[in-house]
């Protein structure tokens, strides 16, 4: 496995189309934040904002789909994952090798996007309190557990079809227009009551980092954790269920 997660990183390092869609959600994330900045008050709560904006929606689902794009669509377009598995690998090698993968570019993309965050604070003179600090790391590592799960469950459609647009697709539901449905559910009588958007994955991670927030960590790592288990962990199974009963032409 160990080889796999190299050569995988290796490749998808070297992806021009990878770093243009990373470059394209920082710009976005940039682009939000000078909004809230100079269309509404200079200050370091419209700044958290912007960045939480930024990383959250448009920013987030880009680049979520570049993490896809680059552990996913190689192997699957090509079918080299076929000739992965004809070399003696196991199915579950291969499926968590593209997990291990998906994280471990997940949390550089991150990295350096902190890293541009930072550098965008200090060169605007921002300073931000203990508490917009803490809210600002927390949003950056809600962008890490987000992207993580979203490319795992959307994973579950590669596996099974081999369709990477329906996949993206997939993708860009569950960052956009699940949340939003589920936010208009709420509104009607007959399930506002439920509360269904507590419960996707976005809801259990707000409300995860919520606890947090509000001086309750031990509540919000249970939530956390809870929704990891159940969305990637579940997926996981799903897609070790489905490919390792799938006919691969060899």
């Amino acid at each position: 496995m160990k080889n796999l997660i190299k050569g995988d990183i290796r490749r998808i390092m070297c992806k021009r189309s990878f770093w243009i869609a990373f470059i394209a959600s920082v710009l976005i994330n940039f682009a939000i934040v000078l909004f809230y900045l100079f269309g509404m008050n200079y200050s370091s709560l419209n700044y958290l904002q912007g960045n939480i904006d930024g990383m959250g929606d448009l920013g987030g689902t880009v680049l979520g789909v570049a993490v896809f794009l680059a552990v996913y669509a190689d192997d699957f377009k090509s079918m080299t994952i076929i000739s992965v598995i004809g070399r003696g690998n196991s199915r579950l090698k291969v499926i968590l090798a593209k997990f291990i993968n998906s994280v471990i570019i997940t949390l550089l993309l991150y990295a350096i996007f902190s890293l541009q965050v930072f550098i965008m604070t200090k060169v605007m003179g921002i300073t931000l309190l203990p508490d917009e600090s803490l809210a600002l790391g927390l949003a950056i590592f809600r962008g890490i557990f987000l992207t993580i799960g979203y490319v795992t469950i959307a994973a579950i459609v590669i596996y099974t079809t081999g369709n990477m647009p329906f996949s993206v697709f997939m993708i860009v539901m569950f960052y956009i227009v699940v949340p939003t449905v589920l936010m208009v559910t709420a509104t009607l009588p007959i399930l506002k009551n439920i509360h269904l958007e507590r419960y996707d994955y976005n809801g259990l991670t707000s409300a995860g980092i919520s606890d947090i927030i509000l001086g309750m960590p031990v509540n919000g790592i249970l939530t956390l954790l809870l929704a990891f288990i159940i969305y990637v962990g579940g997926s996981l199974a799903i897609i070790y269920a489905v490919f390792n009963k799938k006919e691969l032409d060899f």
